[in-house]
């Protein structure tokens, strides 16, 4: 079976799209498929995957987000039974379902990535809504199943009136090994996209108003700096007379991993994800989270890993303060809990033979996976 993952870009390393598209195109490689993977711009510095990666790089594709060529080679494609799993929305990239034949023997799916949530669609609104009407939707009408990283996305996909399957399948995530004498640090850990939809203009002010109650924890926030909000969160800190909080930028391979094997406690409080891979590789390197209701991971207490709740200030310094409170070893101990749920859960190879089979299933070639959704 040929399986081809479309993306806008996969320069950036850190970006969650960048990793789980990756790795889901890796996966089934390993299972026999025919898998490829195809985007724009600049190539990663390092493809350690065995799925086929082609990058479309020019003039035209740097100047106006398309390219003619990659088009093509989709059109090519969808005139032969296989699947084309496109990810993310707001792209021109992301319009190829208008320009192959609707009824051919192809599979369109496409993965929202979080851009359907209702934060999402309030942001930058006045450009979204005359683009959703006129391309994005008639886009998404094309397609012949969604999937969607839980059951929030779910929601989100038939909130806004699209009607096709929708396979609930999460991201995977990697499990690290970590030392049986491990020792962590008294340090919280925020690790994503420096983003408005993070949560950093409640983090900060929340931080240095329980810091002096904490002077031997440090608050670390990891993401590429240089942009200019980006520039606007470190203002914000200098501004709050911030002392224990350091800006590391991005961190990526061995240095990722050394600070979430050293960090006692990890912290992302976003208006929205439709999955939050950072949320689970945190849990997946043995840390506690604490996040908020509009993300997908609210048993995080029920499984004795973390603190699910509100977006909003007051709440966060309340999960903060009780977190910071107890014992590095009672934190260690829920990070195992969230530890053994990953590796349950969310281990690639589990999520590799999701959506094999749900491709199988669109493709006519067995019956419809308990996780596809029809109504």
């Amino acid at each position: 079976m040929q399986t081809t993952q479309i993306i806008q870009g996969v320069h950036n390393p850190s970006a969650g799209p960048t990793y789980s598209v990756a790795k889901l195109a890796d996966q089934l490689y390993t299972l026999g498929e025919d898998a490829s993977l195809l985007a724009l711009g600049e190539p990663p510095a390092e493809w350690p995957y065995k799925a086929s990666l082609k990058i479309y790089d020019g003039a035209l594709e740097r100047s106006t987000g398309v390219s003619l060529s990659m088009m093509k080679t989709i059109r090519k494609l969808s005139e032969t039974p296989g699947i084309l799993h496109g990810h993310g929305l707001w792209r021109l990239t992301n319009l190829f379902p208008l320009l192959v034949t609707r009824n051919g023997p192809a599979r369109i799916v496409c993965s929202p990535r979080g851009m359907l949530s209702p934060w999402s669609m309030r942001y930058k609104t006045v450009l979204k809504q005359p683009f959703w009407h006129l391309t994005q939707k008639p886009a998404l009408e094309r397609c012949h199943c969604f999937h969607a990283t839980a059951a929030i996305e779910y929601e989100d996909i038939r909130r806004i009136g699209l009607h096709g399957p929708v396979a609930i399948i999460p991201n995977g995530v990697d499990i690290p090994e970590i030392p049986l004498d491990n020792t962590r640090k008294k340090s919280v850990v925020f690790l994503s996209r420096i983003d408005p939809k993070k949560g950093l203009d409640i983090l900060l002010p929340t931080w240095a108003s329980i810091s002096n109650d904490f002077t031997d924890w440090e608050l670390i926030i990891a993401g590429p700096l240089g942009s200019n909000y980006a520039n606007s969160v470190q203002t914000l800190a200098k501004k709050l007379c911030i002392q224990n909080i350091q800006f590391l930028g991005q961190v990526i391979g061995e240095a990722k991993l050394r600070l979430l094997t050293e960090s006692a406690l990890f912290v992302l409080p976003s208006y929205s994800e439709n999955f939050g891979i950072a949320i689970a590789e945190a849990l997946a390197h043995g840390l506690p989270v604490i996040t908020t209701t509009e993300t997908p991971w609210t048993d995080l207490q029920q499984r004795s890993c973390g603190w699910c709740i509100p977006p909003t200030q007051p709440e966060l310094e309340r999960a903060l303060r009780a977190a910071m409170c107890q014992p590095l070893k009672s934190l260690q101990e829920m990070g195992n809990n969230g530890r053994k749920w990953i590796q349950t859960d969310y281990a690639w190879r589990r999520i590799g033979e999701m959506m094999h089979k749900t491709y199988r299933w669109l493709l006519g070639n067995g019956s419809q996976p308990d996780w596809v959704v029809t109504e």
